[in-house]
Parts: C-alpha cells; sequence; structure tokens
C-alpha cells in the first residue's frame, strides 16, 4: 500500500508550500525567501505569520490543523483538488 505523509510543490512559481498530511500542518513561503531566518508571531486567528528578522517583510504563513479548521470533508485523495483548495492561501500571503 502506498500512503503520501507531505505534499510539496509551487503555486505560480512564487510560493512554495509543503503539507503535512499527517500533522495537517500548511506551510506557504515566498520562494524568494525560503532560507531567510524569520520570527513567527500567531495572529487572532491563529495562523503563524513568518516574518524576515531583519525587515519585518512578511514571507510566509503557517496554518496548524489546516484542513480540518478550513477544508471540508475528508482530506481529498485527487491532488489537483488539493491544489485548488490551496490557491487563496497563496492569494492571502501574496497580499
Amino acid at each position: 500500500m502506498v500512503t503520501t505523509d507531505t505534499l510539496e510543490g509551487f503555486i505560480n512559481e512564487v510560493l512554495s508550500y509543503h503539507y503535512d498530511v499527517e500533522s495537517d500542518v500548511l506551510y506557504l513561503r515566498v520562494s524568494a525567501h525560503r532560507d531567510t531566518p524569520t520570527l513567527g508571531e500567531e495572529t487572532d486567528d491563529g495562523l503563524i505569520e513568518l516574518r524576515d528578522e531583519e525587515n519585518g517583510q512578511l514571507v510566509g504563513l503557517t496554518v496548524v490543523h489546516w484542513w480540518k479548521r478550513f477544508g471540508t470533508g475528508p482530506l481529498p485523495d485527487s491532488l489537483r483538488e488539493i491544489e485548488r483548495q490551496l490557491e487563496p492561501w497563496a492569494a492571502r500571503l501574496a497580499a
């Protein structure tokens, strides 16, 4: 039996994502800042914003219990459907 425990890729070649399926944690990062040292701060809605530690620019976002909190039903077994669910998060980080 084949199982998937992580998914990762790029959204519009601008953002990278890593989704830990087992822990239900989504990590989004501006691709140009994948290695930038950051400081994380929890928002009022329970997200963790990752900001460049030098200039405070938002460069990433961590969402704990992403699917449990924002998905509907069981996690889709289609990669395309999961990617479709990720697109609004890319827009949020890019804003």
